[in-house]
């Protein structure tokens, strides 16, 4: 090697090790009292090979990604040290499911017990999802598997009374950093591919990145995309002379980890039920007699004792392949019984086609992996689509009713709480073709006293929150500043938040709120079903 080349080498390596210890700009939490950050390594941990300092480049834990792969070989390769950042994320889980089922046994508290109970079914997810390999097609898998970390940690936060759960929280910090770390890998691996000379910390449209739109090819009539008609059940639904008389009862009997559809015809009626669809029954499908006619309805809330925002789901879906058509999904807990969801699904490639849901605060938990919601009705009060999923609504009436018991009053009501956590997810909520209104009644409240009803298209539930609307009609309720805040100044600096040709007295683009952005028409295809959640590989067509 040439004299210049090693001063330019020595040069790189000098770089690199002084930026290192620099403290983070943020942090990938929301909370009002934030976890134990990381220990910060002592000098000597920055002694790492090359291609380590290289790798670790792409990360927003420095210190903690050059301290998981210290014992690498010089000659380590990018896949190495992907694998070795997998390994170890992998080895810290099964710590933490030994110290949650600790604290379930020994809890004589409700709510500790629902949070230890949650937390074990989120772990298992995370380490379901961490099972691919490392490759830029696991990115979402595994950002899915930060979400259930976070998930955890939230659990704990809400009966964080004592010294082990403080420390359960804390070891879930340094690990939620060590998956951080690995999917900014992968990201910059999806980006750059193998030279790890140009990897970086991830980026998003908020500095000037959109990822590649998928092929033109690709392109499809996304009115066709849905749950084929006319499928033949392989089970029915109904108060008398059916195979099942719950839904619960059809959805135990349904083949696990089926790889066919299995279908349930639940024909018309009202059924009073809490249904929940097992991680192993895959590719259950649930066909009505249309919405209004077909009706499972529901009422557990978050204000109840030992029941969180998770736990309220009419129906909740954790199971991958879900789809159901022609019914509707109610949560009838009320205004005034704050988080109350109807459908939530933590599924991957879940097909909602003409369901209405029905609900007040958080009607749909758009929890995790990949949805797509068309033709459909969802109706609430504030934050009624949230969570951290990629997902697409489309040709889908939002529809927003009174709060409060005294909605004379006022309010202010966000339809949207994209609740992404870490730049490097490549989740969001993106409404195509949609429609915000309200409801007879809310109108009524509305054009009588404008100036006290306020509806916004989304707030930042967390720090690098996503919303997009794309060609959607906003009705007169929608604020011209468009976008509310969470709390201050919180992710104002980090979210994104688009429009692209929203229509209707709503849409006031001219007085939009300056943290919020129109997309730019070259940039518009990524937020397609083929490229925003690869649609066009996996959703059916309707016919």
């Amino acid at each position: 090697m040439s004299s210049p080349s090693l001063r330019l080498v020595f040069l790189l390596v000098f770089l690199l090790l002084l930026h290192l210890p620099s403290s983070l700009s943020s942090r990938h939490h929301h909370q009002k009292h934030a976890p134990t950050p990381t220990p910060t390594p002592s000098p000597s941990s920055y002694e790492a090979p090359l291609a380590v300092l290289l790798a670790c480049n792409a990360t927003r834990f420095k210190p903690a990604c050059v301290s998981t792969l210290s014992n690498s070989s010089s000659d380590a390769s990018t896949s190495d040290l992907l694998a070795a950042t997998l390994a170890a994320l992998r080895g810290r889980v099964p710590p933490a499911v030994a110290t949650a089922r600790s604290v379930l046994a020994a809890s004589s508290n409700v709510n500790l017990t629902n949070a230890a109970t949650n937390c074990l079914t989120f772990l298992s997810l995370s380490t379901h999802r961490l099972t691919p390999p490392p490759s830029p097609s696991s990115l979402l898998s595994a950002s899915t598997a930060l979400l259930h970390l976070y998930d955890c940690w939230s659990a704990y936060k809400y009966v964080n009374f004592s010294s082990t759960i403080s420390d359960a929280m804390a070891y879930l910090d340094d690990t939620i950093a060590i998956n951080s770390n690995y999917i900014s890998m992968l990201a910059a691996l999806r980006r750059y591919g193998d030279d790890t000379t140009r990897w970086a910390p991830p980026q998003t449209e908020r500095d000037g990145y959109w990822p590649p739109a998928a092929a033109a090819n690709s392109a499809a009539d996304e009115d066709a995309f849905g749950v084929p008609k006319g499928i033949l059940p392989n089970a029915t639904v109904c108060g008398g002379g059916c195979d099942h008389k719950t839904v619960g009862e059809a959805v135990a009997a349904a083949p696990d980890h089926g790889e066919e559809w299995f279908v349930v015809h639940v024909k018309e009626g009202v059924y009073k039920e809490t249904v929940s669809v097992p991680w192993e029954k895959t590719n259950l499908v649930i066909v009505g007699d249309g919405m209004g006619k077909t009706i499972i309805t529901g009422d557990l809330n978050a204000d109840t004792p030992g029941v969180s925002t998770f736990n309220t789901a009419t129906v909740g879906v954790l199971a991958d392949g879900f789809m159901a058509r022609d019914l509707t999904i109610a949560n009838t807990a009320g205004p005034d019984a704050h988080q109350a969801v109807a459908f939530r699904s933590t599924g991957d490639r879940t097909v909602l086609d003409t369901v209405e849901l029905l609900g007040h605060q958080d009607t749909l938990y758009a929890h995790a992996m990949r949805q797509f919601y068309t033709r459909c009705r969802v109706s609430g009060t504030v934050d009624f689509v949230f969570g951290n999923s990629a997902t697409v609504l489309h040709d889908t009436a939002l529809t927003v009713l009174p709060r409060q018991l005294r909605p004379e009053k006022g309010e202010n009501d966000a339809v949207t709480a994209q609740g992404r956590t870490d730049p490097a997810q490549p989740t969001g909520i993106v409404l195509r073709g949609c429609a915000v209104n309200g409801s007879d009644e809310y109108m009524a409240m509305y054009r009588q006293n404008p100036g006290v009803h306020h509806v916004y298209l989304g707030r930042p539930w967390k720090e690098y929150s996503r919303t997009v609307f794309v060609g959607c009609a906003l009705a007169e309720i929608v604020q011209p500043r468009g976008w509310m805040a969470w709390n201050g100044d919180f992710a104002l600096k980090t979210l994104y938040y688009g429009e692209y040709e929203s229509a209707g007295a709503g849409a006031a683009a001219g007085s939009r709120i300056g943290w919020s952005s129109q997309v730019p028409k070259e940039h518009v295809d990524v937020y397609s079903v083929a490229s925003f959640i690869q649609g066009d590989k996996w959703i059916p067509k309707v016919q």
